[in-house]
């Protein structure tokens, strides 16, 4: 599981799990939230983009170029003929609109299933984000540390457990005690004023977002 994984991540036929859950969670992170472009990596056939984000400009990106299509056509019927977004095929763990000026950007959606961490430090360090921001996450590399033993951390390093007690003390508390200390720290001089997020029982999957400032 922790290979790359794209546009969405969860197959073709059926890209998200929940998805009125994933839609609630960004809702509730982005009320309040100002102008700004979005950024969504991994965008599939649009599923989240069209129902969250068509109100922005939106920078998409996913390796299959035929949901990249499908995903291009959809946002472009809902915000007509003069559209700002720009959608491309790319491999969303680099950042793929170096040859650009790409932002303010308000929204990050890294919604990777499996690990959506490349994706975030590529887009953190090459877009021009907004002094507030929200950005979303799909990990699942709990799920990798119980099944597996083998798993990433956030900032790129390899973890490997092969007892059942290594694999609980890296699983248990994985989000508190190693993503957002980690995240915390990466996005300074930004500070995080609001986290939201749930996971999936038996899959382990992290869904989560923050909304974070610059002091």
């Amino acid at each position: 599981m922790t290979g790359k994984m794209h546009g969405g991540g969860e197959g073709k036929t059926s890209q998200h799990r929940d998805l009125y859950r994933k839609v609630l969670l960004r809702r509730n992170l982005l009320r309040g939230l100002g102008e700004g472009a979005a950024y969504v990596p991994f965008i599939g056939d649009g599923d989240i983009a069209v129902q969250v984000y068509i109100d922005r400009e939106i920078f998409g990106a996913d390796l299959d170029g035929a949901r990249v299509k499908v995903a291009a056509g959809r946002i472009s019927a809902e915000q007509g003929p003069d559209s700002p977004s720009i959608l491309r095929v790319s491999d969303c763990d680099t950042w793929p609109f170096a040859d650009m000026k790409v932002g303010p950007l308000a929204v990050g959606d890294f919604d990777s299933y499996s690990y959506p961490y490349d994706s975030f430090r590529a887009a953190w360090a090459g877009g021009d984000w907004a002094k507030r921001c929200v950005l979303f996450f799909t990990d699942a590399q709990r799920m990798a540390i119980y099944r597996a033993g083998r798993w990433r951390w956030p900032e790129g390093s390899e973890g490997q457990g092969d007892t059942r007690g290594e694999k609980e003390a890296a699983g248990g508390l994985y989000f508190a005690r190693h993503v957002l200390p980690w995240f915390a720290a990466y996005v300074k001089p930004y500070r995080v004023v609001r986290k939201l997020g749930y996971s999936s029982g038996s899959t382990r999957l992290v869904y989560w977002g923050a909304l974070i400032e610059r002091t």
